[in-house]
């Protein structure tokens, strides 16, 4: 396979007013856009799709907060209105863009599918984790497998284990859904995760019971007994899940995985996430040699069924887009206010209340993974001001739940502490819903941090 798009930019100036462009088969327009600005697509002709979700004919999609991609297999004709940064990638072939890949990719996973259907007597589909270095594209490359596959008719169960990323919930958890039906083209508009942004609202985007585990913190390495537990917890859900309902059975899974480098500690995890969810198809994107290390891994190795452990090694697209700090905290910031307050297409009403410190049960991680070591794995917080402006999770347990049962419990939702009065003992919560927090225990962890004031 040649080099993709080697030589085949071409770069355009900042768009400011409408235009139109076209685009030969297997092109791709990439645009960035900031919160500041917001840039228009209308498809005038041809097809066209944005992360394995077709756009309609003549329909206006909108955009901020995002790096992202339009393509065509076919060819079309996209007007543009608004205000980016943007260039079209030019493919002198089908074989050169990488794009073919993936939809062969697609394909297989569509054959093994039909297989695990015709098969029936609870015959899994695949189950596909999808593994490789920071910034290689693996959100992207699952958007586009579970868009194409629900396109027909599968309904594929996605897995989001990158605490930095949001699958309809905010970040700092590890969570997964079913899908059931095609993702919205201009969801996920804020640059975290899967399928829909993470609203507290209705979703877009049809799914079966998403279950989110609360981790708290940016990082794996930050946690990572805790991450274990949350992914074997994770895991344990969805076998539950693939098991009980045949076609989510038949469709399989799809995972996601945070960056990590080909190294013993990532392969470590990497290798703990595919024993746990049963994976029996390892996608490697961007790194030949986290390939050949799986490879050598996981040659002898079978999954609980008995299958094979077959690693697919990848080309990172060269359309991947960066992400600086900056701009990662701008979508995360987005993300946390349109969980509470909607966005353009459903606009929410979040309640505030004022709460006493003793109508309220907050408990805080330790500092360190090293808190594992014969010491509770949680500790009743000090109410302060330290705590103004923070998210905490609500968590489906007890108050009077041991440590370990209530960290380890789904999470319920989220509020955000706007105030902490300290002299009257009050707090103002900022919640989805105006019901009492009742006896739910509420977990603040170290990440995201607070960088907005919800209530201005």
């Amino acid at each position: 396979m040649s080099i993709p798009g080697l030589g085949q930019l071409a770069p355009e100036p900042t768009a400011s007013d409408n235009k139109v462009i076209t685009l030969q088969p297997y092109w791709e327009w990439r645009f960035s856009v900031t919160r500041r600005a917001s840039v228009t697509v209308r498809l005038l002709s041809g097809t066209a799709d944005r992360d394995g979700t077709e756009l309609a004919l003549n329909r206006a999609y909108k955009f901020t907060d995002t790096k992202s991609k339009i393509y065509t297999l076919q060819g079309c004709t996209l007007e543009i209105t608004g205000s980016c940064e943007s260039h079209v990638a030019q493919y002198p072939t089908p074989e050169a863009s990488p794009l073919l890949t993936y939809i062969n990719m697609h394909f297989a996973l569509q054959e093994e599918r039909r297989r695990a259907e015709s098969a029936g007597r609870g015959v899994q589909g695949p189950r596909v984790l999808i593994c490789g270095p920071a910034n290689s594209g693996k959100t992207s490359l699952a958007r586009k497998l579970v868009g194409w596959a629900t396109r027909m008719g599968s309904q594929p169960l996605v897995a989001n284990l990158d605490p930095a990323e949001g699958l309809l919930s905010l970040p700092g958890t590890v969570s997964a859904a079913v899908y059931g039906t095609l993702m919205d083209v201009e969801e996920s508009a804020c640059g975290f995760g899967l399928g829909s942004t993470p609203s507290s609202g209705p979703s877009a985007v049809p799914v079966k019971v998403p279950v989110v585990y609360y981790y708290g913190r940016e990082k794996v390495e930050d946690d990572v007994p805790h991450w274990k537990d949350l992914t074997r917890k994770l895991a344990s859900s969805v076998r539950a899940k693939l098991n009980k309902d045949k076609d989510v059975r038949a469709s399989g899974a799809i995972i996601d995985t945070p960056g990590f480098e080909s190294g013993k500690e990532g392969l470590d995890l990497l290798a703990f996430a595919i024993n746990e969810f049963s994976v029996n198809i390892v996608i490697v994107l961007g790194s030949s040699q986290m390939g050949d290390d799986l490879q050598r891994r996981l040659a002898e190795e079978k999954t609980p069924l008995g299958e094979p452990i077959i690693v697919v090694p990848l080309e990172r697209s060269d359309g991947v887009a960066e992400r600086d700090e900056q701009f990662t905290r701008t979508i995360r910031d987005a993300a946390i206010k349109e969980y509470f307050f909607g966005d353009a297409k459903r606009t929410l009403s979040p309640s505030t209340q004022s709460v006493s410190f003793d109508d309220v049960a907050i408990f805080k991680a330790p500092d360190e993974s090293e808190a594992y070591e014969g010491q509770p794995v949680l500790e009743a917080a000090e109410i302060s001001a330290e705590m103004s402006h923070w998210t905490l999770a609500v968590m489906n347990a007890s108050v009077n739940d041991p440590p370990e049962t209530i960290r380890q419990a789904p999470v319920i939702g989220f509020i955000a502490i706007a105030d902490v009065d300290e002299d009257r003992r009050r707090l103002k919560v900022l919640s989805p819903t105006s019901g009492r927090l009742g006896n739910q225990p509420l977990v603040w962890g170290r990440w995201p941090e607070p960088y907005i004031n919800l209530l201005g």
